[in-house]
């Protein structure tokens, strides 16, 4: 009797084992034959997620080494995901160390969907090397860097500030800025467009409002600047006044001369004879002024100086906008490969849950499983589908952020089309990536910046104290035609001139002028006391992004191996289980730890990738080191 139940309990283990097989080989092309234990675990996450590992041993099968997986895709791998694949390496040093990202070219990146971020492909730099089997992600003496950049990875800048990406014209926002929805048709999801990391870069500086808002500040700046160089020139200023004037004061001494007369013409019984009327004048007025102030203490040179300082201090707040938006870009693009990637984990899930409760309930109606381990792999199921939910709600958020920030049209989500891989490597040690962002990060240079326009604001506030000397000249043209008909009345035309020196100062107002000189006194002080600061924040940023990236990298290598042998495990579980030698228990275990490892390697590439990402920023306004070069 224990003979035959164990006969049983192989049959049915083998029963299952070969349906499982025939499902998968059903799903499987030809030309792709693969172990059916390696198929159910297989993994899609919609592109290729690409890592160099050498932690795999060699002689580990194909099946086995493949981590590009090969599921049905399900609805929200469609909507855009990333597909995790492992290549085996050639060496230690291909493995311990990120290739060097070669530049992708504008035609390829048109090609949304198809173009990774960056290849991967070994550089002579990196070939295998056996004396140097664990090198660290950054090396301490930097191999010599290409066309005068120290990260190749970094999207190049394009004529006109812009990359020429060719980024999908459905994307492109209304172009007024003051329209206001009121439908619901106006704001439904009427398309998904799949774009790379340099297009959402591209479309963020197209599109951002805060770059707008800067370019137009700097105009603004600038106009302000072409007031303050107005002072240079004199002032020509030109008045005419023309006039016809009738006073009341000649009409009342008219009638009171005609009250004279008629008084004397009452006592010698005449009439009286009439007084002259009130006549009027008519006058035509021109002056032509020119007018300059001296500037003998340099009071306008220095409140030009300042508007100069000013436009300046615009210019860098606006390159700092630029790389705040492109590490913005590059961190919601990343989170949403993160969230696309976590869906296709979780999808991976719940068919590997679904695997398990179909193997429960054949082992129940053979006789020789228990109610027990199907309510266990039903209560698994449910879970699983649960964290799914959870992960498709991250997902669209992850894809509404980043339209936010791109700023497309109201009708448009994305999806992220470039691969899950290692975005490049990082080529300068820690002190020079340091030394580089003391000299790249306008944030310190505003502050010297800001420095400077309060010493020249301070320098024109001790200028206005001290004599100002004007000088102006004036030519005058009088024209005059009284109705008077005497021919002695005064009419005609005439010029004449005047010349004016004018000097003022200020001998005493009550202090305000050393009040005002002490207040900018303070904000040199306080503009070189944020100068150290930033200076200290930026080294801290640079630190702390450096060895992040370290630590991400060697955490890729590791979650490699994990995934691996999670595989493994859960592979020999379900065989234990189906066996009869094994429990449920076991394989929802070994399923819970390949999701774990799973999600592991995914998080550390997107990590990497982020590191990579937050240190280019750290540094700041890569790849020309121009400051200059404003988008």
């Amino acid at each position: 009797m224990r003979v035959f139940r164990q006969i049983i309990v192989v049959g049915v283990g083998a029963a299952i084992t070969f349906s499982n097989a025939a499902q998968s080989a059903s799903a499987q092309t030809p030309a792709q034959p693969q172990d059916s234990s390696a198929l159910s675990n297989q993994l899609e996450l919609g592109q290729n997620v690409r890592s160099t590992s050498n932690t795999a041993p060699e002689s580990t099968s194909a099946p086995e080494q493949s981590i590009a997986l090969n599921q049905p895709t399900s609805e929200s791998q469609q909507q855009g995901g990333a597909k995790i694949a492992s290549t085996a390496s050639t060496g230690p040093e291909q493995a311990s160390k990120p290739k060097q990202a070669a530049p992708a070219s504008p035609s390829t990146l048109s090609q949304a969907g198809s173009t990774p971020l960056r290849g991967l492909e070994p550089t002579d730099a990196q070939q295998p090397s056996p004396s140097r089997p664990n090198n660290l992600p950054v090396p301490s003496s930097p191999v010599p860097i290409l066309r005068g950049t120290p990260n190749e990875s970094f999207p190049p800048l394009a004529p006109r500030g812009i990359l020429d990406t060719n980024p999908p014209a459905s994307l492109e926002p209304n172009p007024n800025p003051l329209l206001f929805p009121t439908n619901p048709e106006d704001v439904r999801i009427e398309q998904t467009e799949s774009i790379t990391l340099q297009q959402a870069i591209d479309l963020a500086r197209r599109n951002s409002q805060v770059l707008q808002i800067a370019g137009q500040q700097v105009e603004q700046t600038r106009a302000a600047l072409r007031e303050q160089q107005a002072a240079l020139y004199p002032d020509l200023n030109f008045q005419m006044d023309a006039s016809r004037s009738m006073t009341a004061g000649g009409e009342l001494g008219v009638r009171r001369l005609q009250r004279q007369l008629n008084s004397r013409a009452n006592g010698t019984g005449q009439p009286a004879p009439q007084a002259d009327p009130n006549f009027g004048s008519n006058s035509l007025n021109s002056t032509l002024q020119l007018s300059y102030n001296l500037d003998l203490f340099g009071g306008r040179r220095a409140t030009i100086r300042a508007a100069e300082e000013q436009l300046r201090l615009r210019e860098l707040d606006v390159e700092r906008q630029a790389e705040q938006l492109r590490f913005d870009t590059a961190e919601a693009y990343y989170n949403l490969q993160n969230a696309d990637g976590q869906v296709a984990i979780r999808q991976a899930s719940v068919r590997n849950a679904e695997q398990s409760l179909r193997d429960a309930e054949a082992l129940e109606r053979a006789g020789v499983g228990t109610r027990f381990a199907v309510l266990q792999a039903q209560a698994n199921l449910a879970n699983e589908v649960q964290q799914l939910s959870v992960a498709r709600r991250d997902q669209r958020v992850a894809q509404r952020r980043l339209a936010e920030i791109l700023n497309i049209s109201q009708s448009a989500n994305l999806t992220a089309a470039d691969p899950v891989e290692q975005a490049g490597s990082w080529r300068l040690s820690l002190e020079e990536s340091i030394v580089q962002a003391f000299r790249n990060r306008p944030e310190l240079e505003q502050q010297l910046v800001q420095r400077d326009i309060s010493k020249q604001q301070r320098r024109a506030i001790q200028a206005g104290r001290l004599p100002q000397v004007s000088v102006s000249a004036a030519y005058n043209v009088l024209g005059q035609d009284p109705d008077d008909p005497n021919p002695f009345a005064a009419r005609g035309w005439a010029d004449g001139y005047s010349v004016r020196a004018n000097l003022t100062w200020s001998l005493f107002d009550g202090g305000a002028a050393n009040a005002r000189a002490q207040q900018r006194n303070a904000e040199i002080t306080i503009a070189e006391s944020r100068f150290d600061q930033l200076r200290n924040q930026v080294r801290r940023e640079v630190e702390q992004a450096y060895f992040g990236l370290e630590s991400s990298f060697e955490n890729i290598e590791t979650s490699e191996a994990g995934v691996l042998q999670s595989r493994e495990a859960l592979r020999l579980a379900r065989l234990r289980f189906q066996a009869g030698v094994g429990t449920q228990t076991d394989v929802i275990q070994a399923e819970t730890d390949l999701t774990r490892a799973e999600r592991n390697r995914l998080s550390a590439i997107v990590t990497y990738n982020l590191g990579l990402s937050s240190l280019q920023r750290a540094v700041s306004n890569l790849p020309t080191n121009n400051l200059s070069d404003a988008p």
